[in-house]
């Protein structure tokens, strides 16, 4: 009988214990998807801030808030927030931001747009992704980077808008199989059995997002069999459909960019969307660079086929590295940082 007793105690304990573990665990699953949840707005409200809500968005960063975008670097929340009341509130009033698509995992927080509004009273839409990296189970924001290209803007700039134009015409007569270019025919030959595409056996959708990313030279033919038949790429100058297209667009472009190399940073995959940071760096027909992006990889459900891809750059680190062009790009920059950046001091 004694032993019934001692069992039954023991028995007893064991459930009890169990019982305040798993409501211990329904806990802490409940509070990670209320960070989840927090964070994902926090992102929203970050990006999508107005003029009237600066302030409002300013508690959201640390105080050592760490930000980039392709012109301006800003350290710490004074200079952020002078930095944002600057664009904001002085440049761009009407700055109006669409988030597409977005994603979460752990403390990182991703997401595409479509930005639009005045920058000093000239009109301009671009299109961009930012990373968001949070505090350990915090709500704040320590680190943020905007990827867009300058290009979008210097398009409307009467005096800048040639030399960006000029520039895109040229890249696409090298790389874009479907532009009809205006300049005389490119010395760039590339023979048709660079275009067959050699199978390469891929395990997930991380390992063929990384590879779209990674492309080079050595590896670009090796990813052709991961594109889906309406797959769809672009970048801030070309739009190619199809991975027929894609394949020329490749060709071209590293018959011209044979040491051009990039490397992945930070990378999420979340529901058959893959983003990931990176440094890309080498020469363009000649002209040697080296300029951050992001990209977007986007899966057919389930599978490892690729439908769409889009790589975020601005083209003035290519531009930078033609005689002809750096200074329309410098000229630019100093313009665009002398309305917006706290900490430079104009010429």
């Amino acid at each position: 009988m004694k032993n019934f007793f001692r069992l039954s105690a023991i028995l007893t304990c064991t459930i009890f214990f169990s019982l305040m573990l798993s409501c211990s665990n329904d806990d802490s699953d409940d509070d990670t998807a209320q960070l989840q949840q927090e964070r994902l707005e926090i992102g929203r409200a970050l990006l999508e801030v107005q003029a009237p809500e600066v302030a409002d968005i300013l508690p959201y960063y640390t105080d050592d808030i760490e930000y980039h975008d392709p012109i301006v670097d800003i350290n710490g929340i004074e200079d952020m927030t002078a930095f944002l009341n600057q664009l904001i509130l002085g440049a761009s009033p009407n700055l109006v931001t669409i988030i597409e698509d977005e994603t979460l995992i752990g403390d990182i927080y991703s997401a595409t747009w479509t930005m639009s509004g005045d920058f000093l009273n000239s009109p301009y839409q671009a299109k961009g992704i930012s990373i968001f990296k949070f505090l350990p189970n915090a709500t704040q924001v320590y680190y943020q980077r905007d990827y867009y290209s300058e290009g979008d803007i210097m398009a409307t700039i009467p005096g800048l808008d040639e030399a960006i134009g000029g520039f895109r015409a040229y890249y696409r007569c090298a790389v874009d199989p479907t532009f009809d270019c205006p300049f005389p025919p490119s010395a760039l030959n590339i023979e048709n059995s660079a275009l067959q595409a050699v199978n390469k056996s891929v395990n997930d959708q991380l390992t063929v997002g990384r590879q779209l990313v990674e492309i080079h030279a050595g590896n670009w033919t090796d990813v052709i069999p991961a594109l889906a038949a309406d797959y769809e790429y672009h970048d801030p100058i070309v739009d190619i459909y199809g991975p027929d297209t894609m394949a020329l667009f490749l060709a071209r472009l590293f018959a011209g960019s044979s040491d051009l190399y990039t490397t992945v940073e930070d990378e999420t995959l979340v529901d058959d969307i893959y983003m990931a940071t990176w440094t890309m760096a080498g020469e363009f027909n000649g002209a040697p660079f080296s300029a951050p992006g992001m990209s977007i990889v986007k899966f057919v459900e389930g599978t490892t086929q690729s439908y769409y891809s889009r790589d975020y750059y601005t083209e003035g680190d290519v531009m930078l590295g033609v005689p002809e062009l750096a200074d329309a790009v410098n000229g630019f920059r100093i313009y665009y940082r002398s309305a917006v950046d706290p900490g430079f001091e104009g010429p």
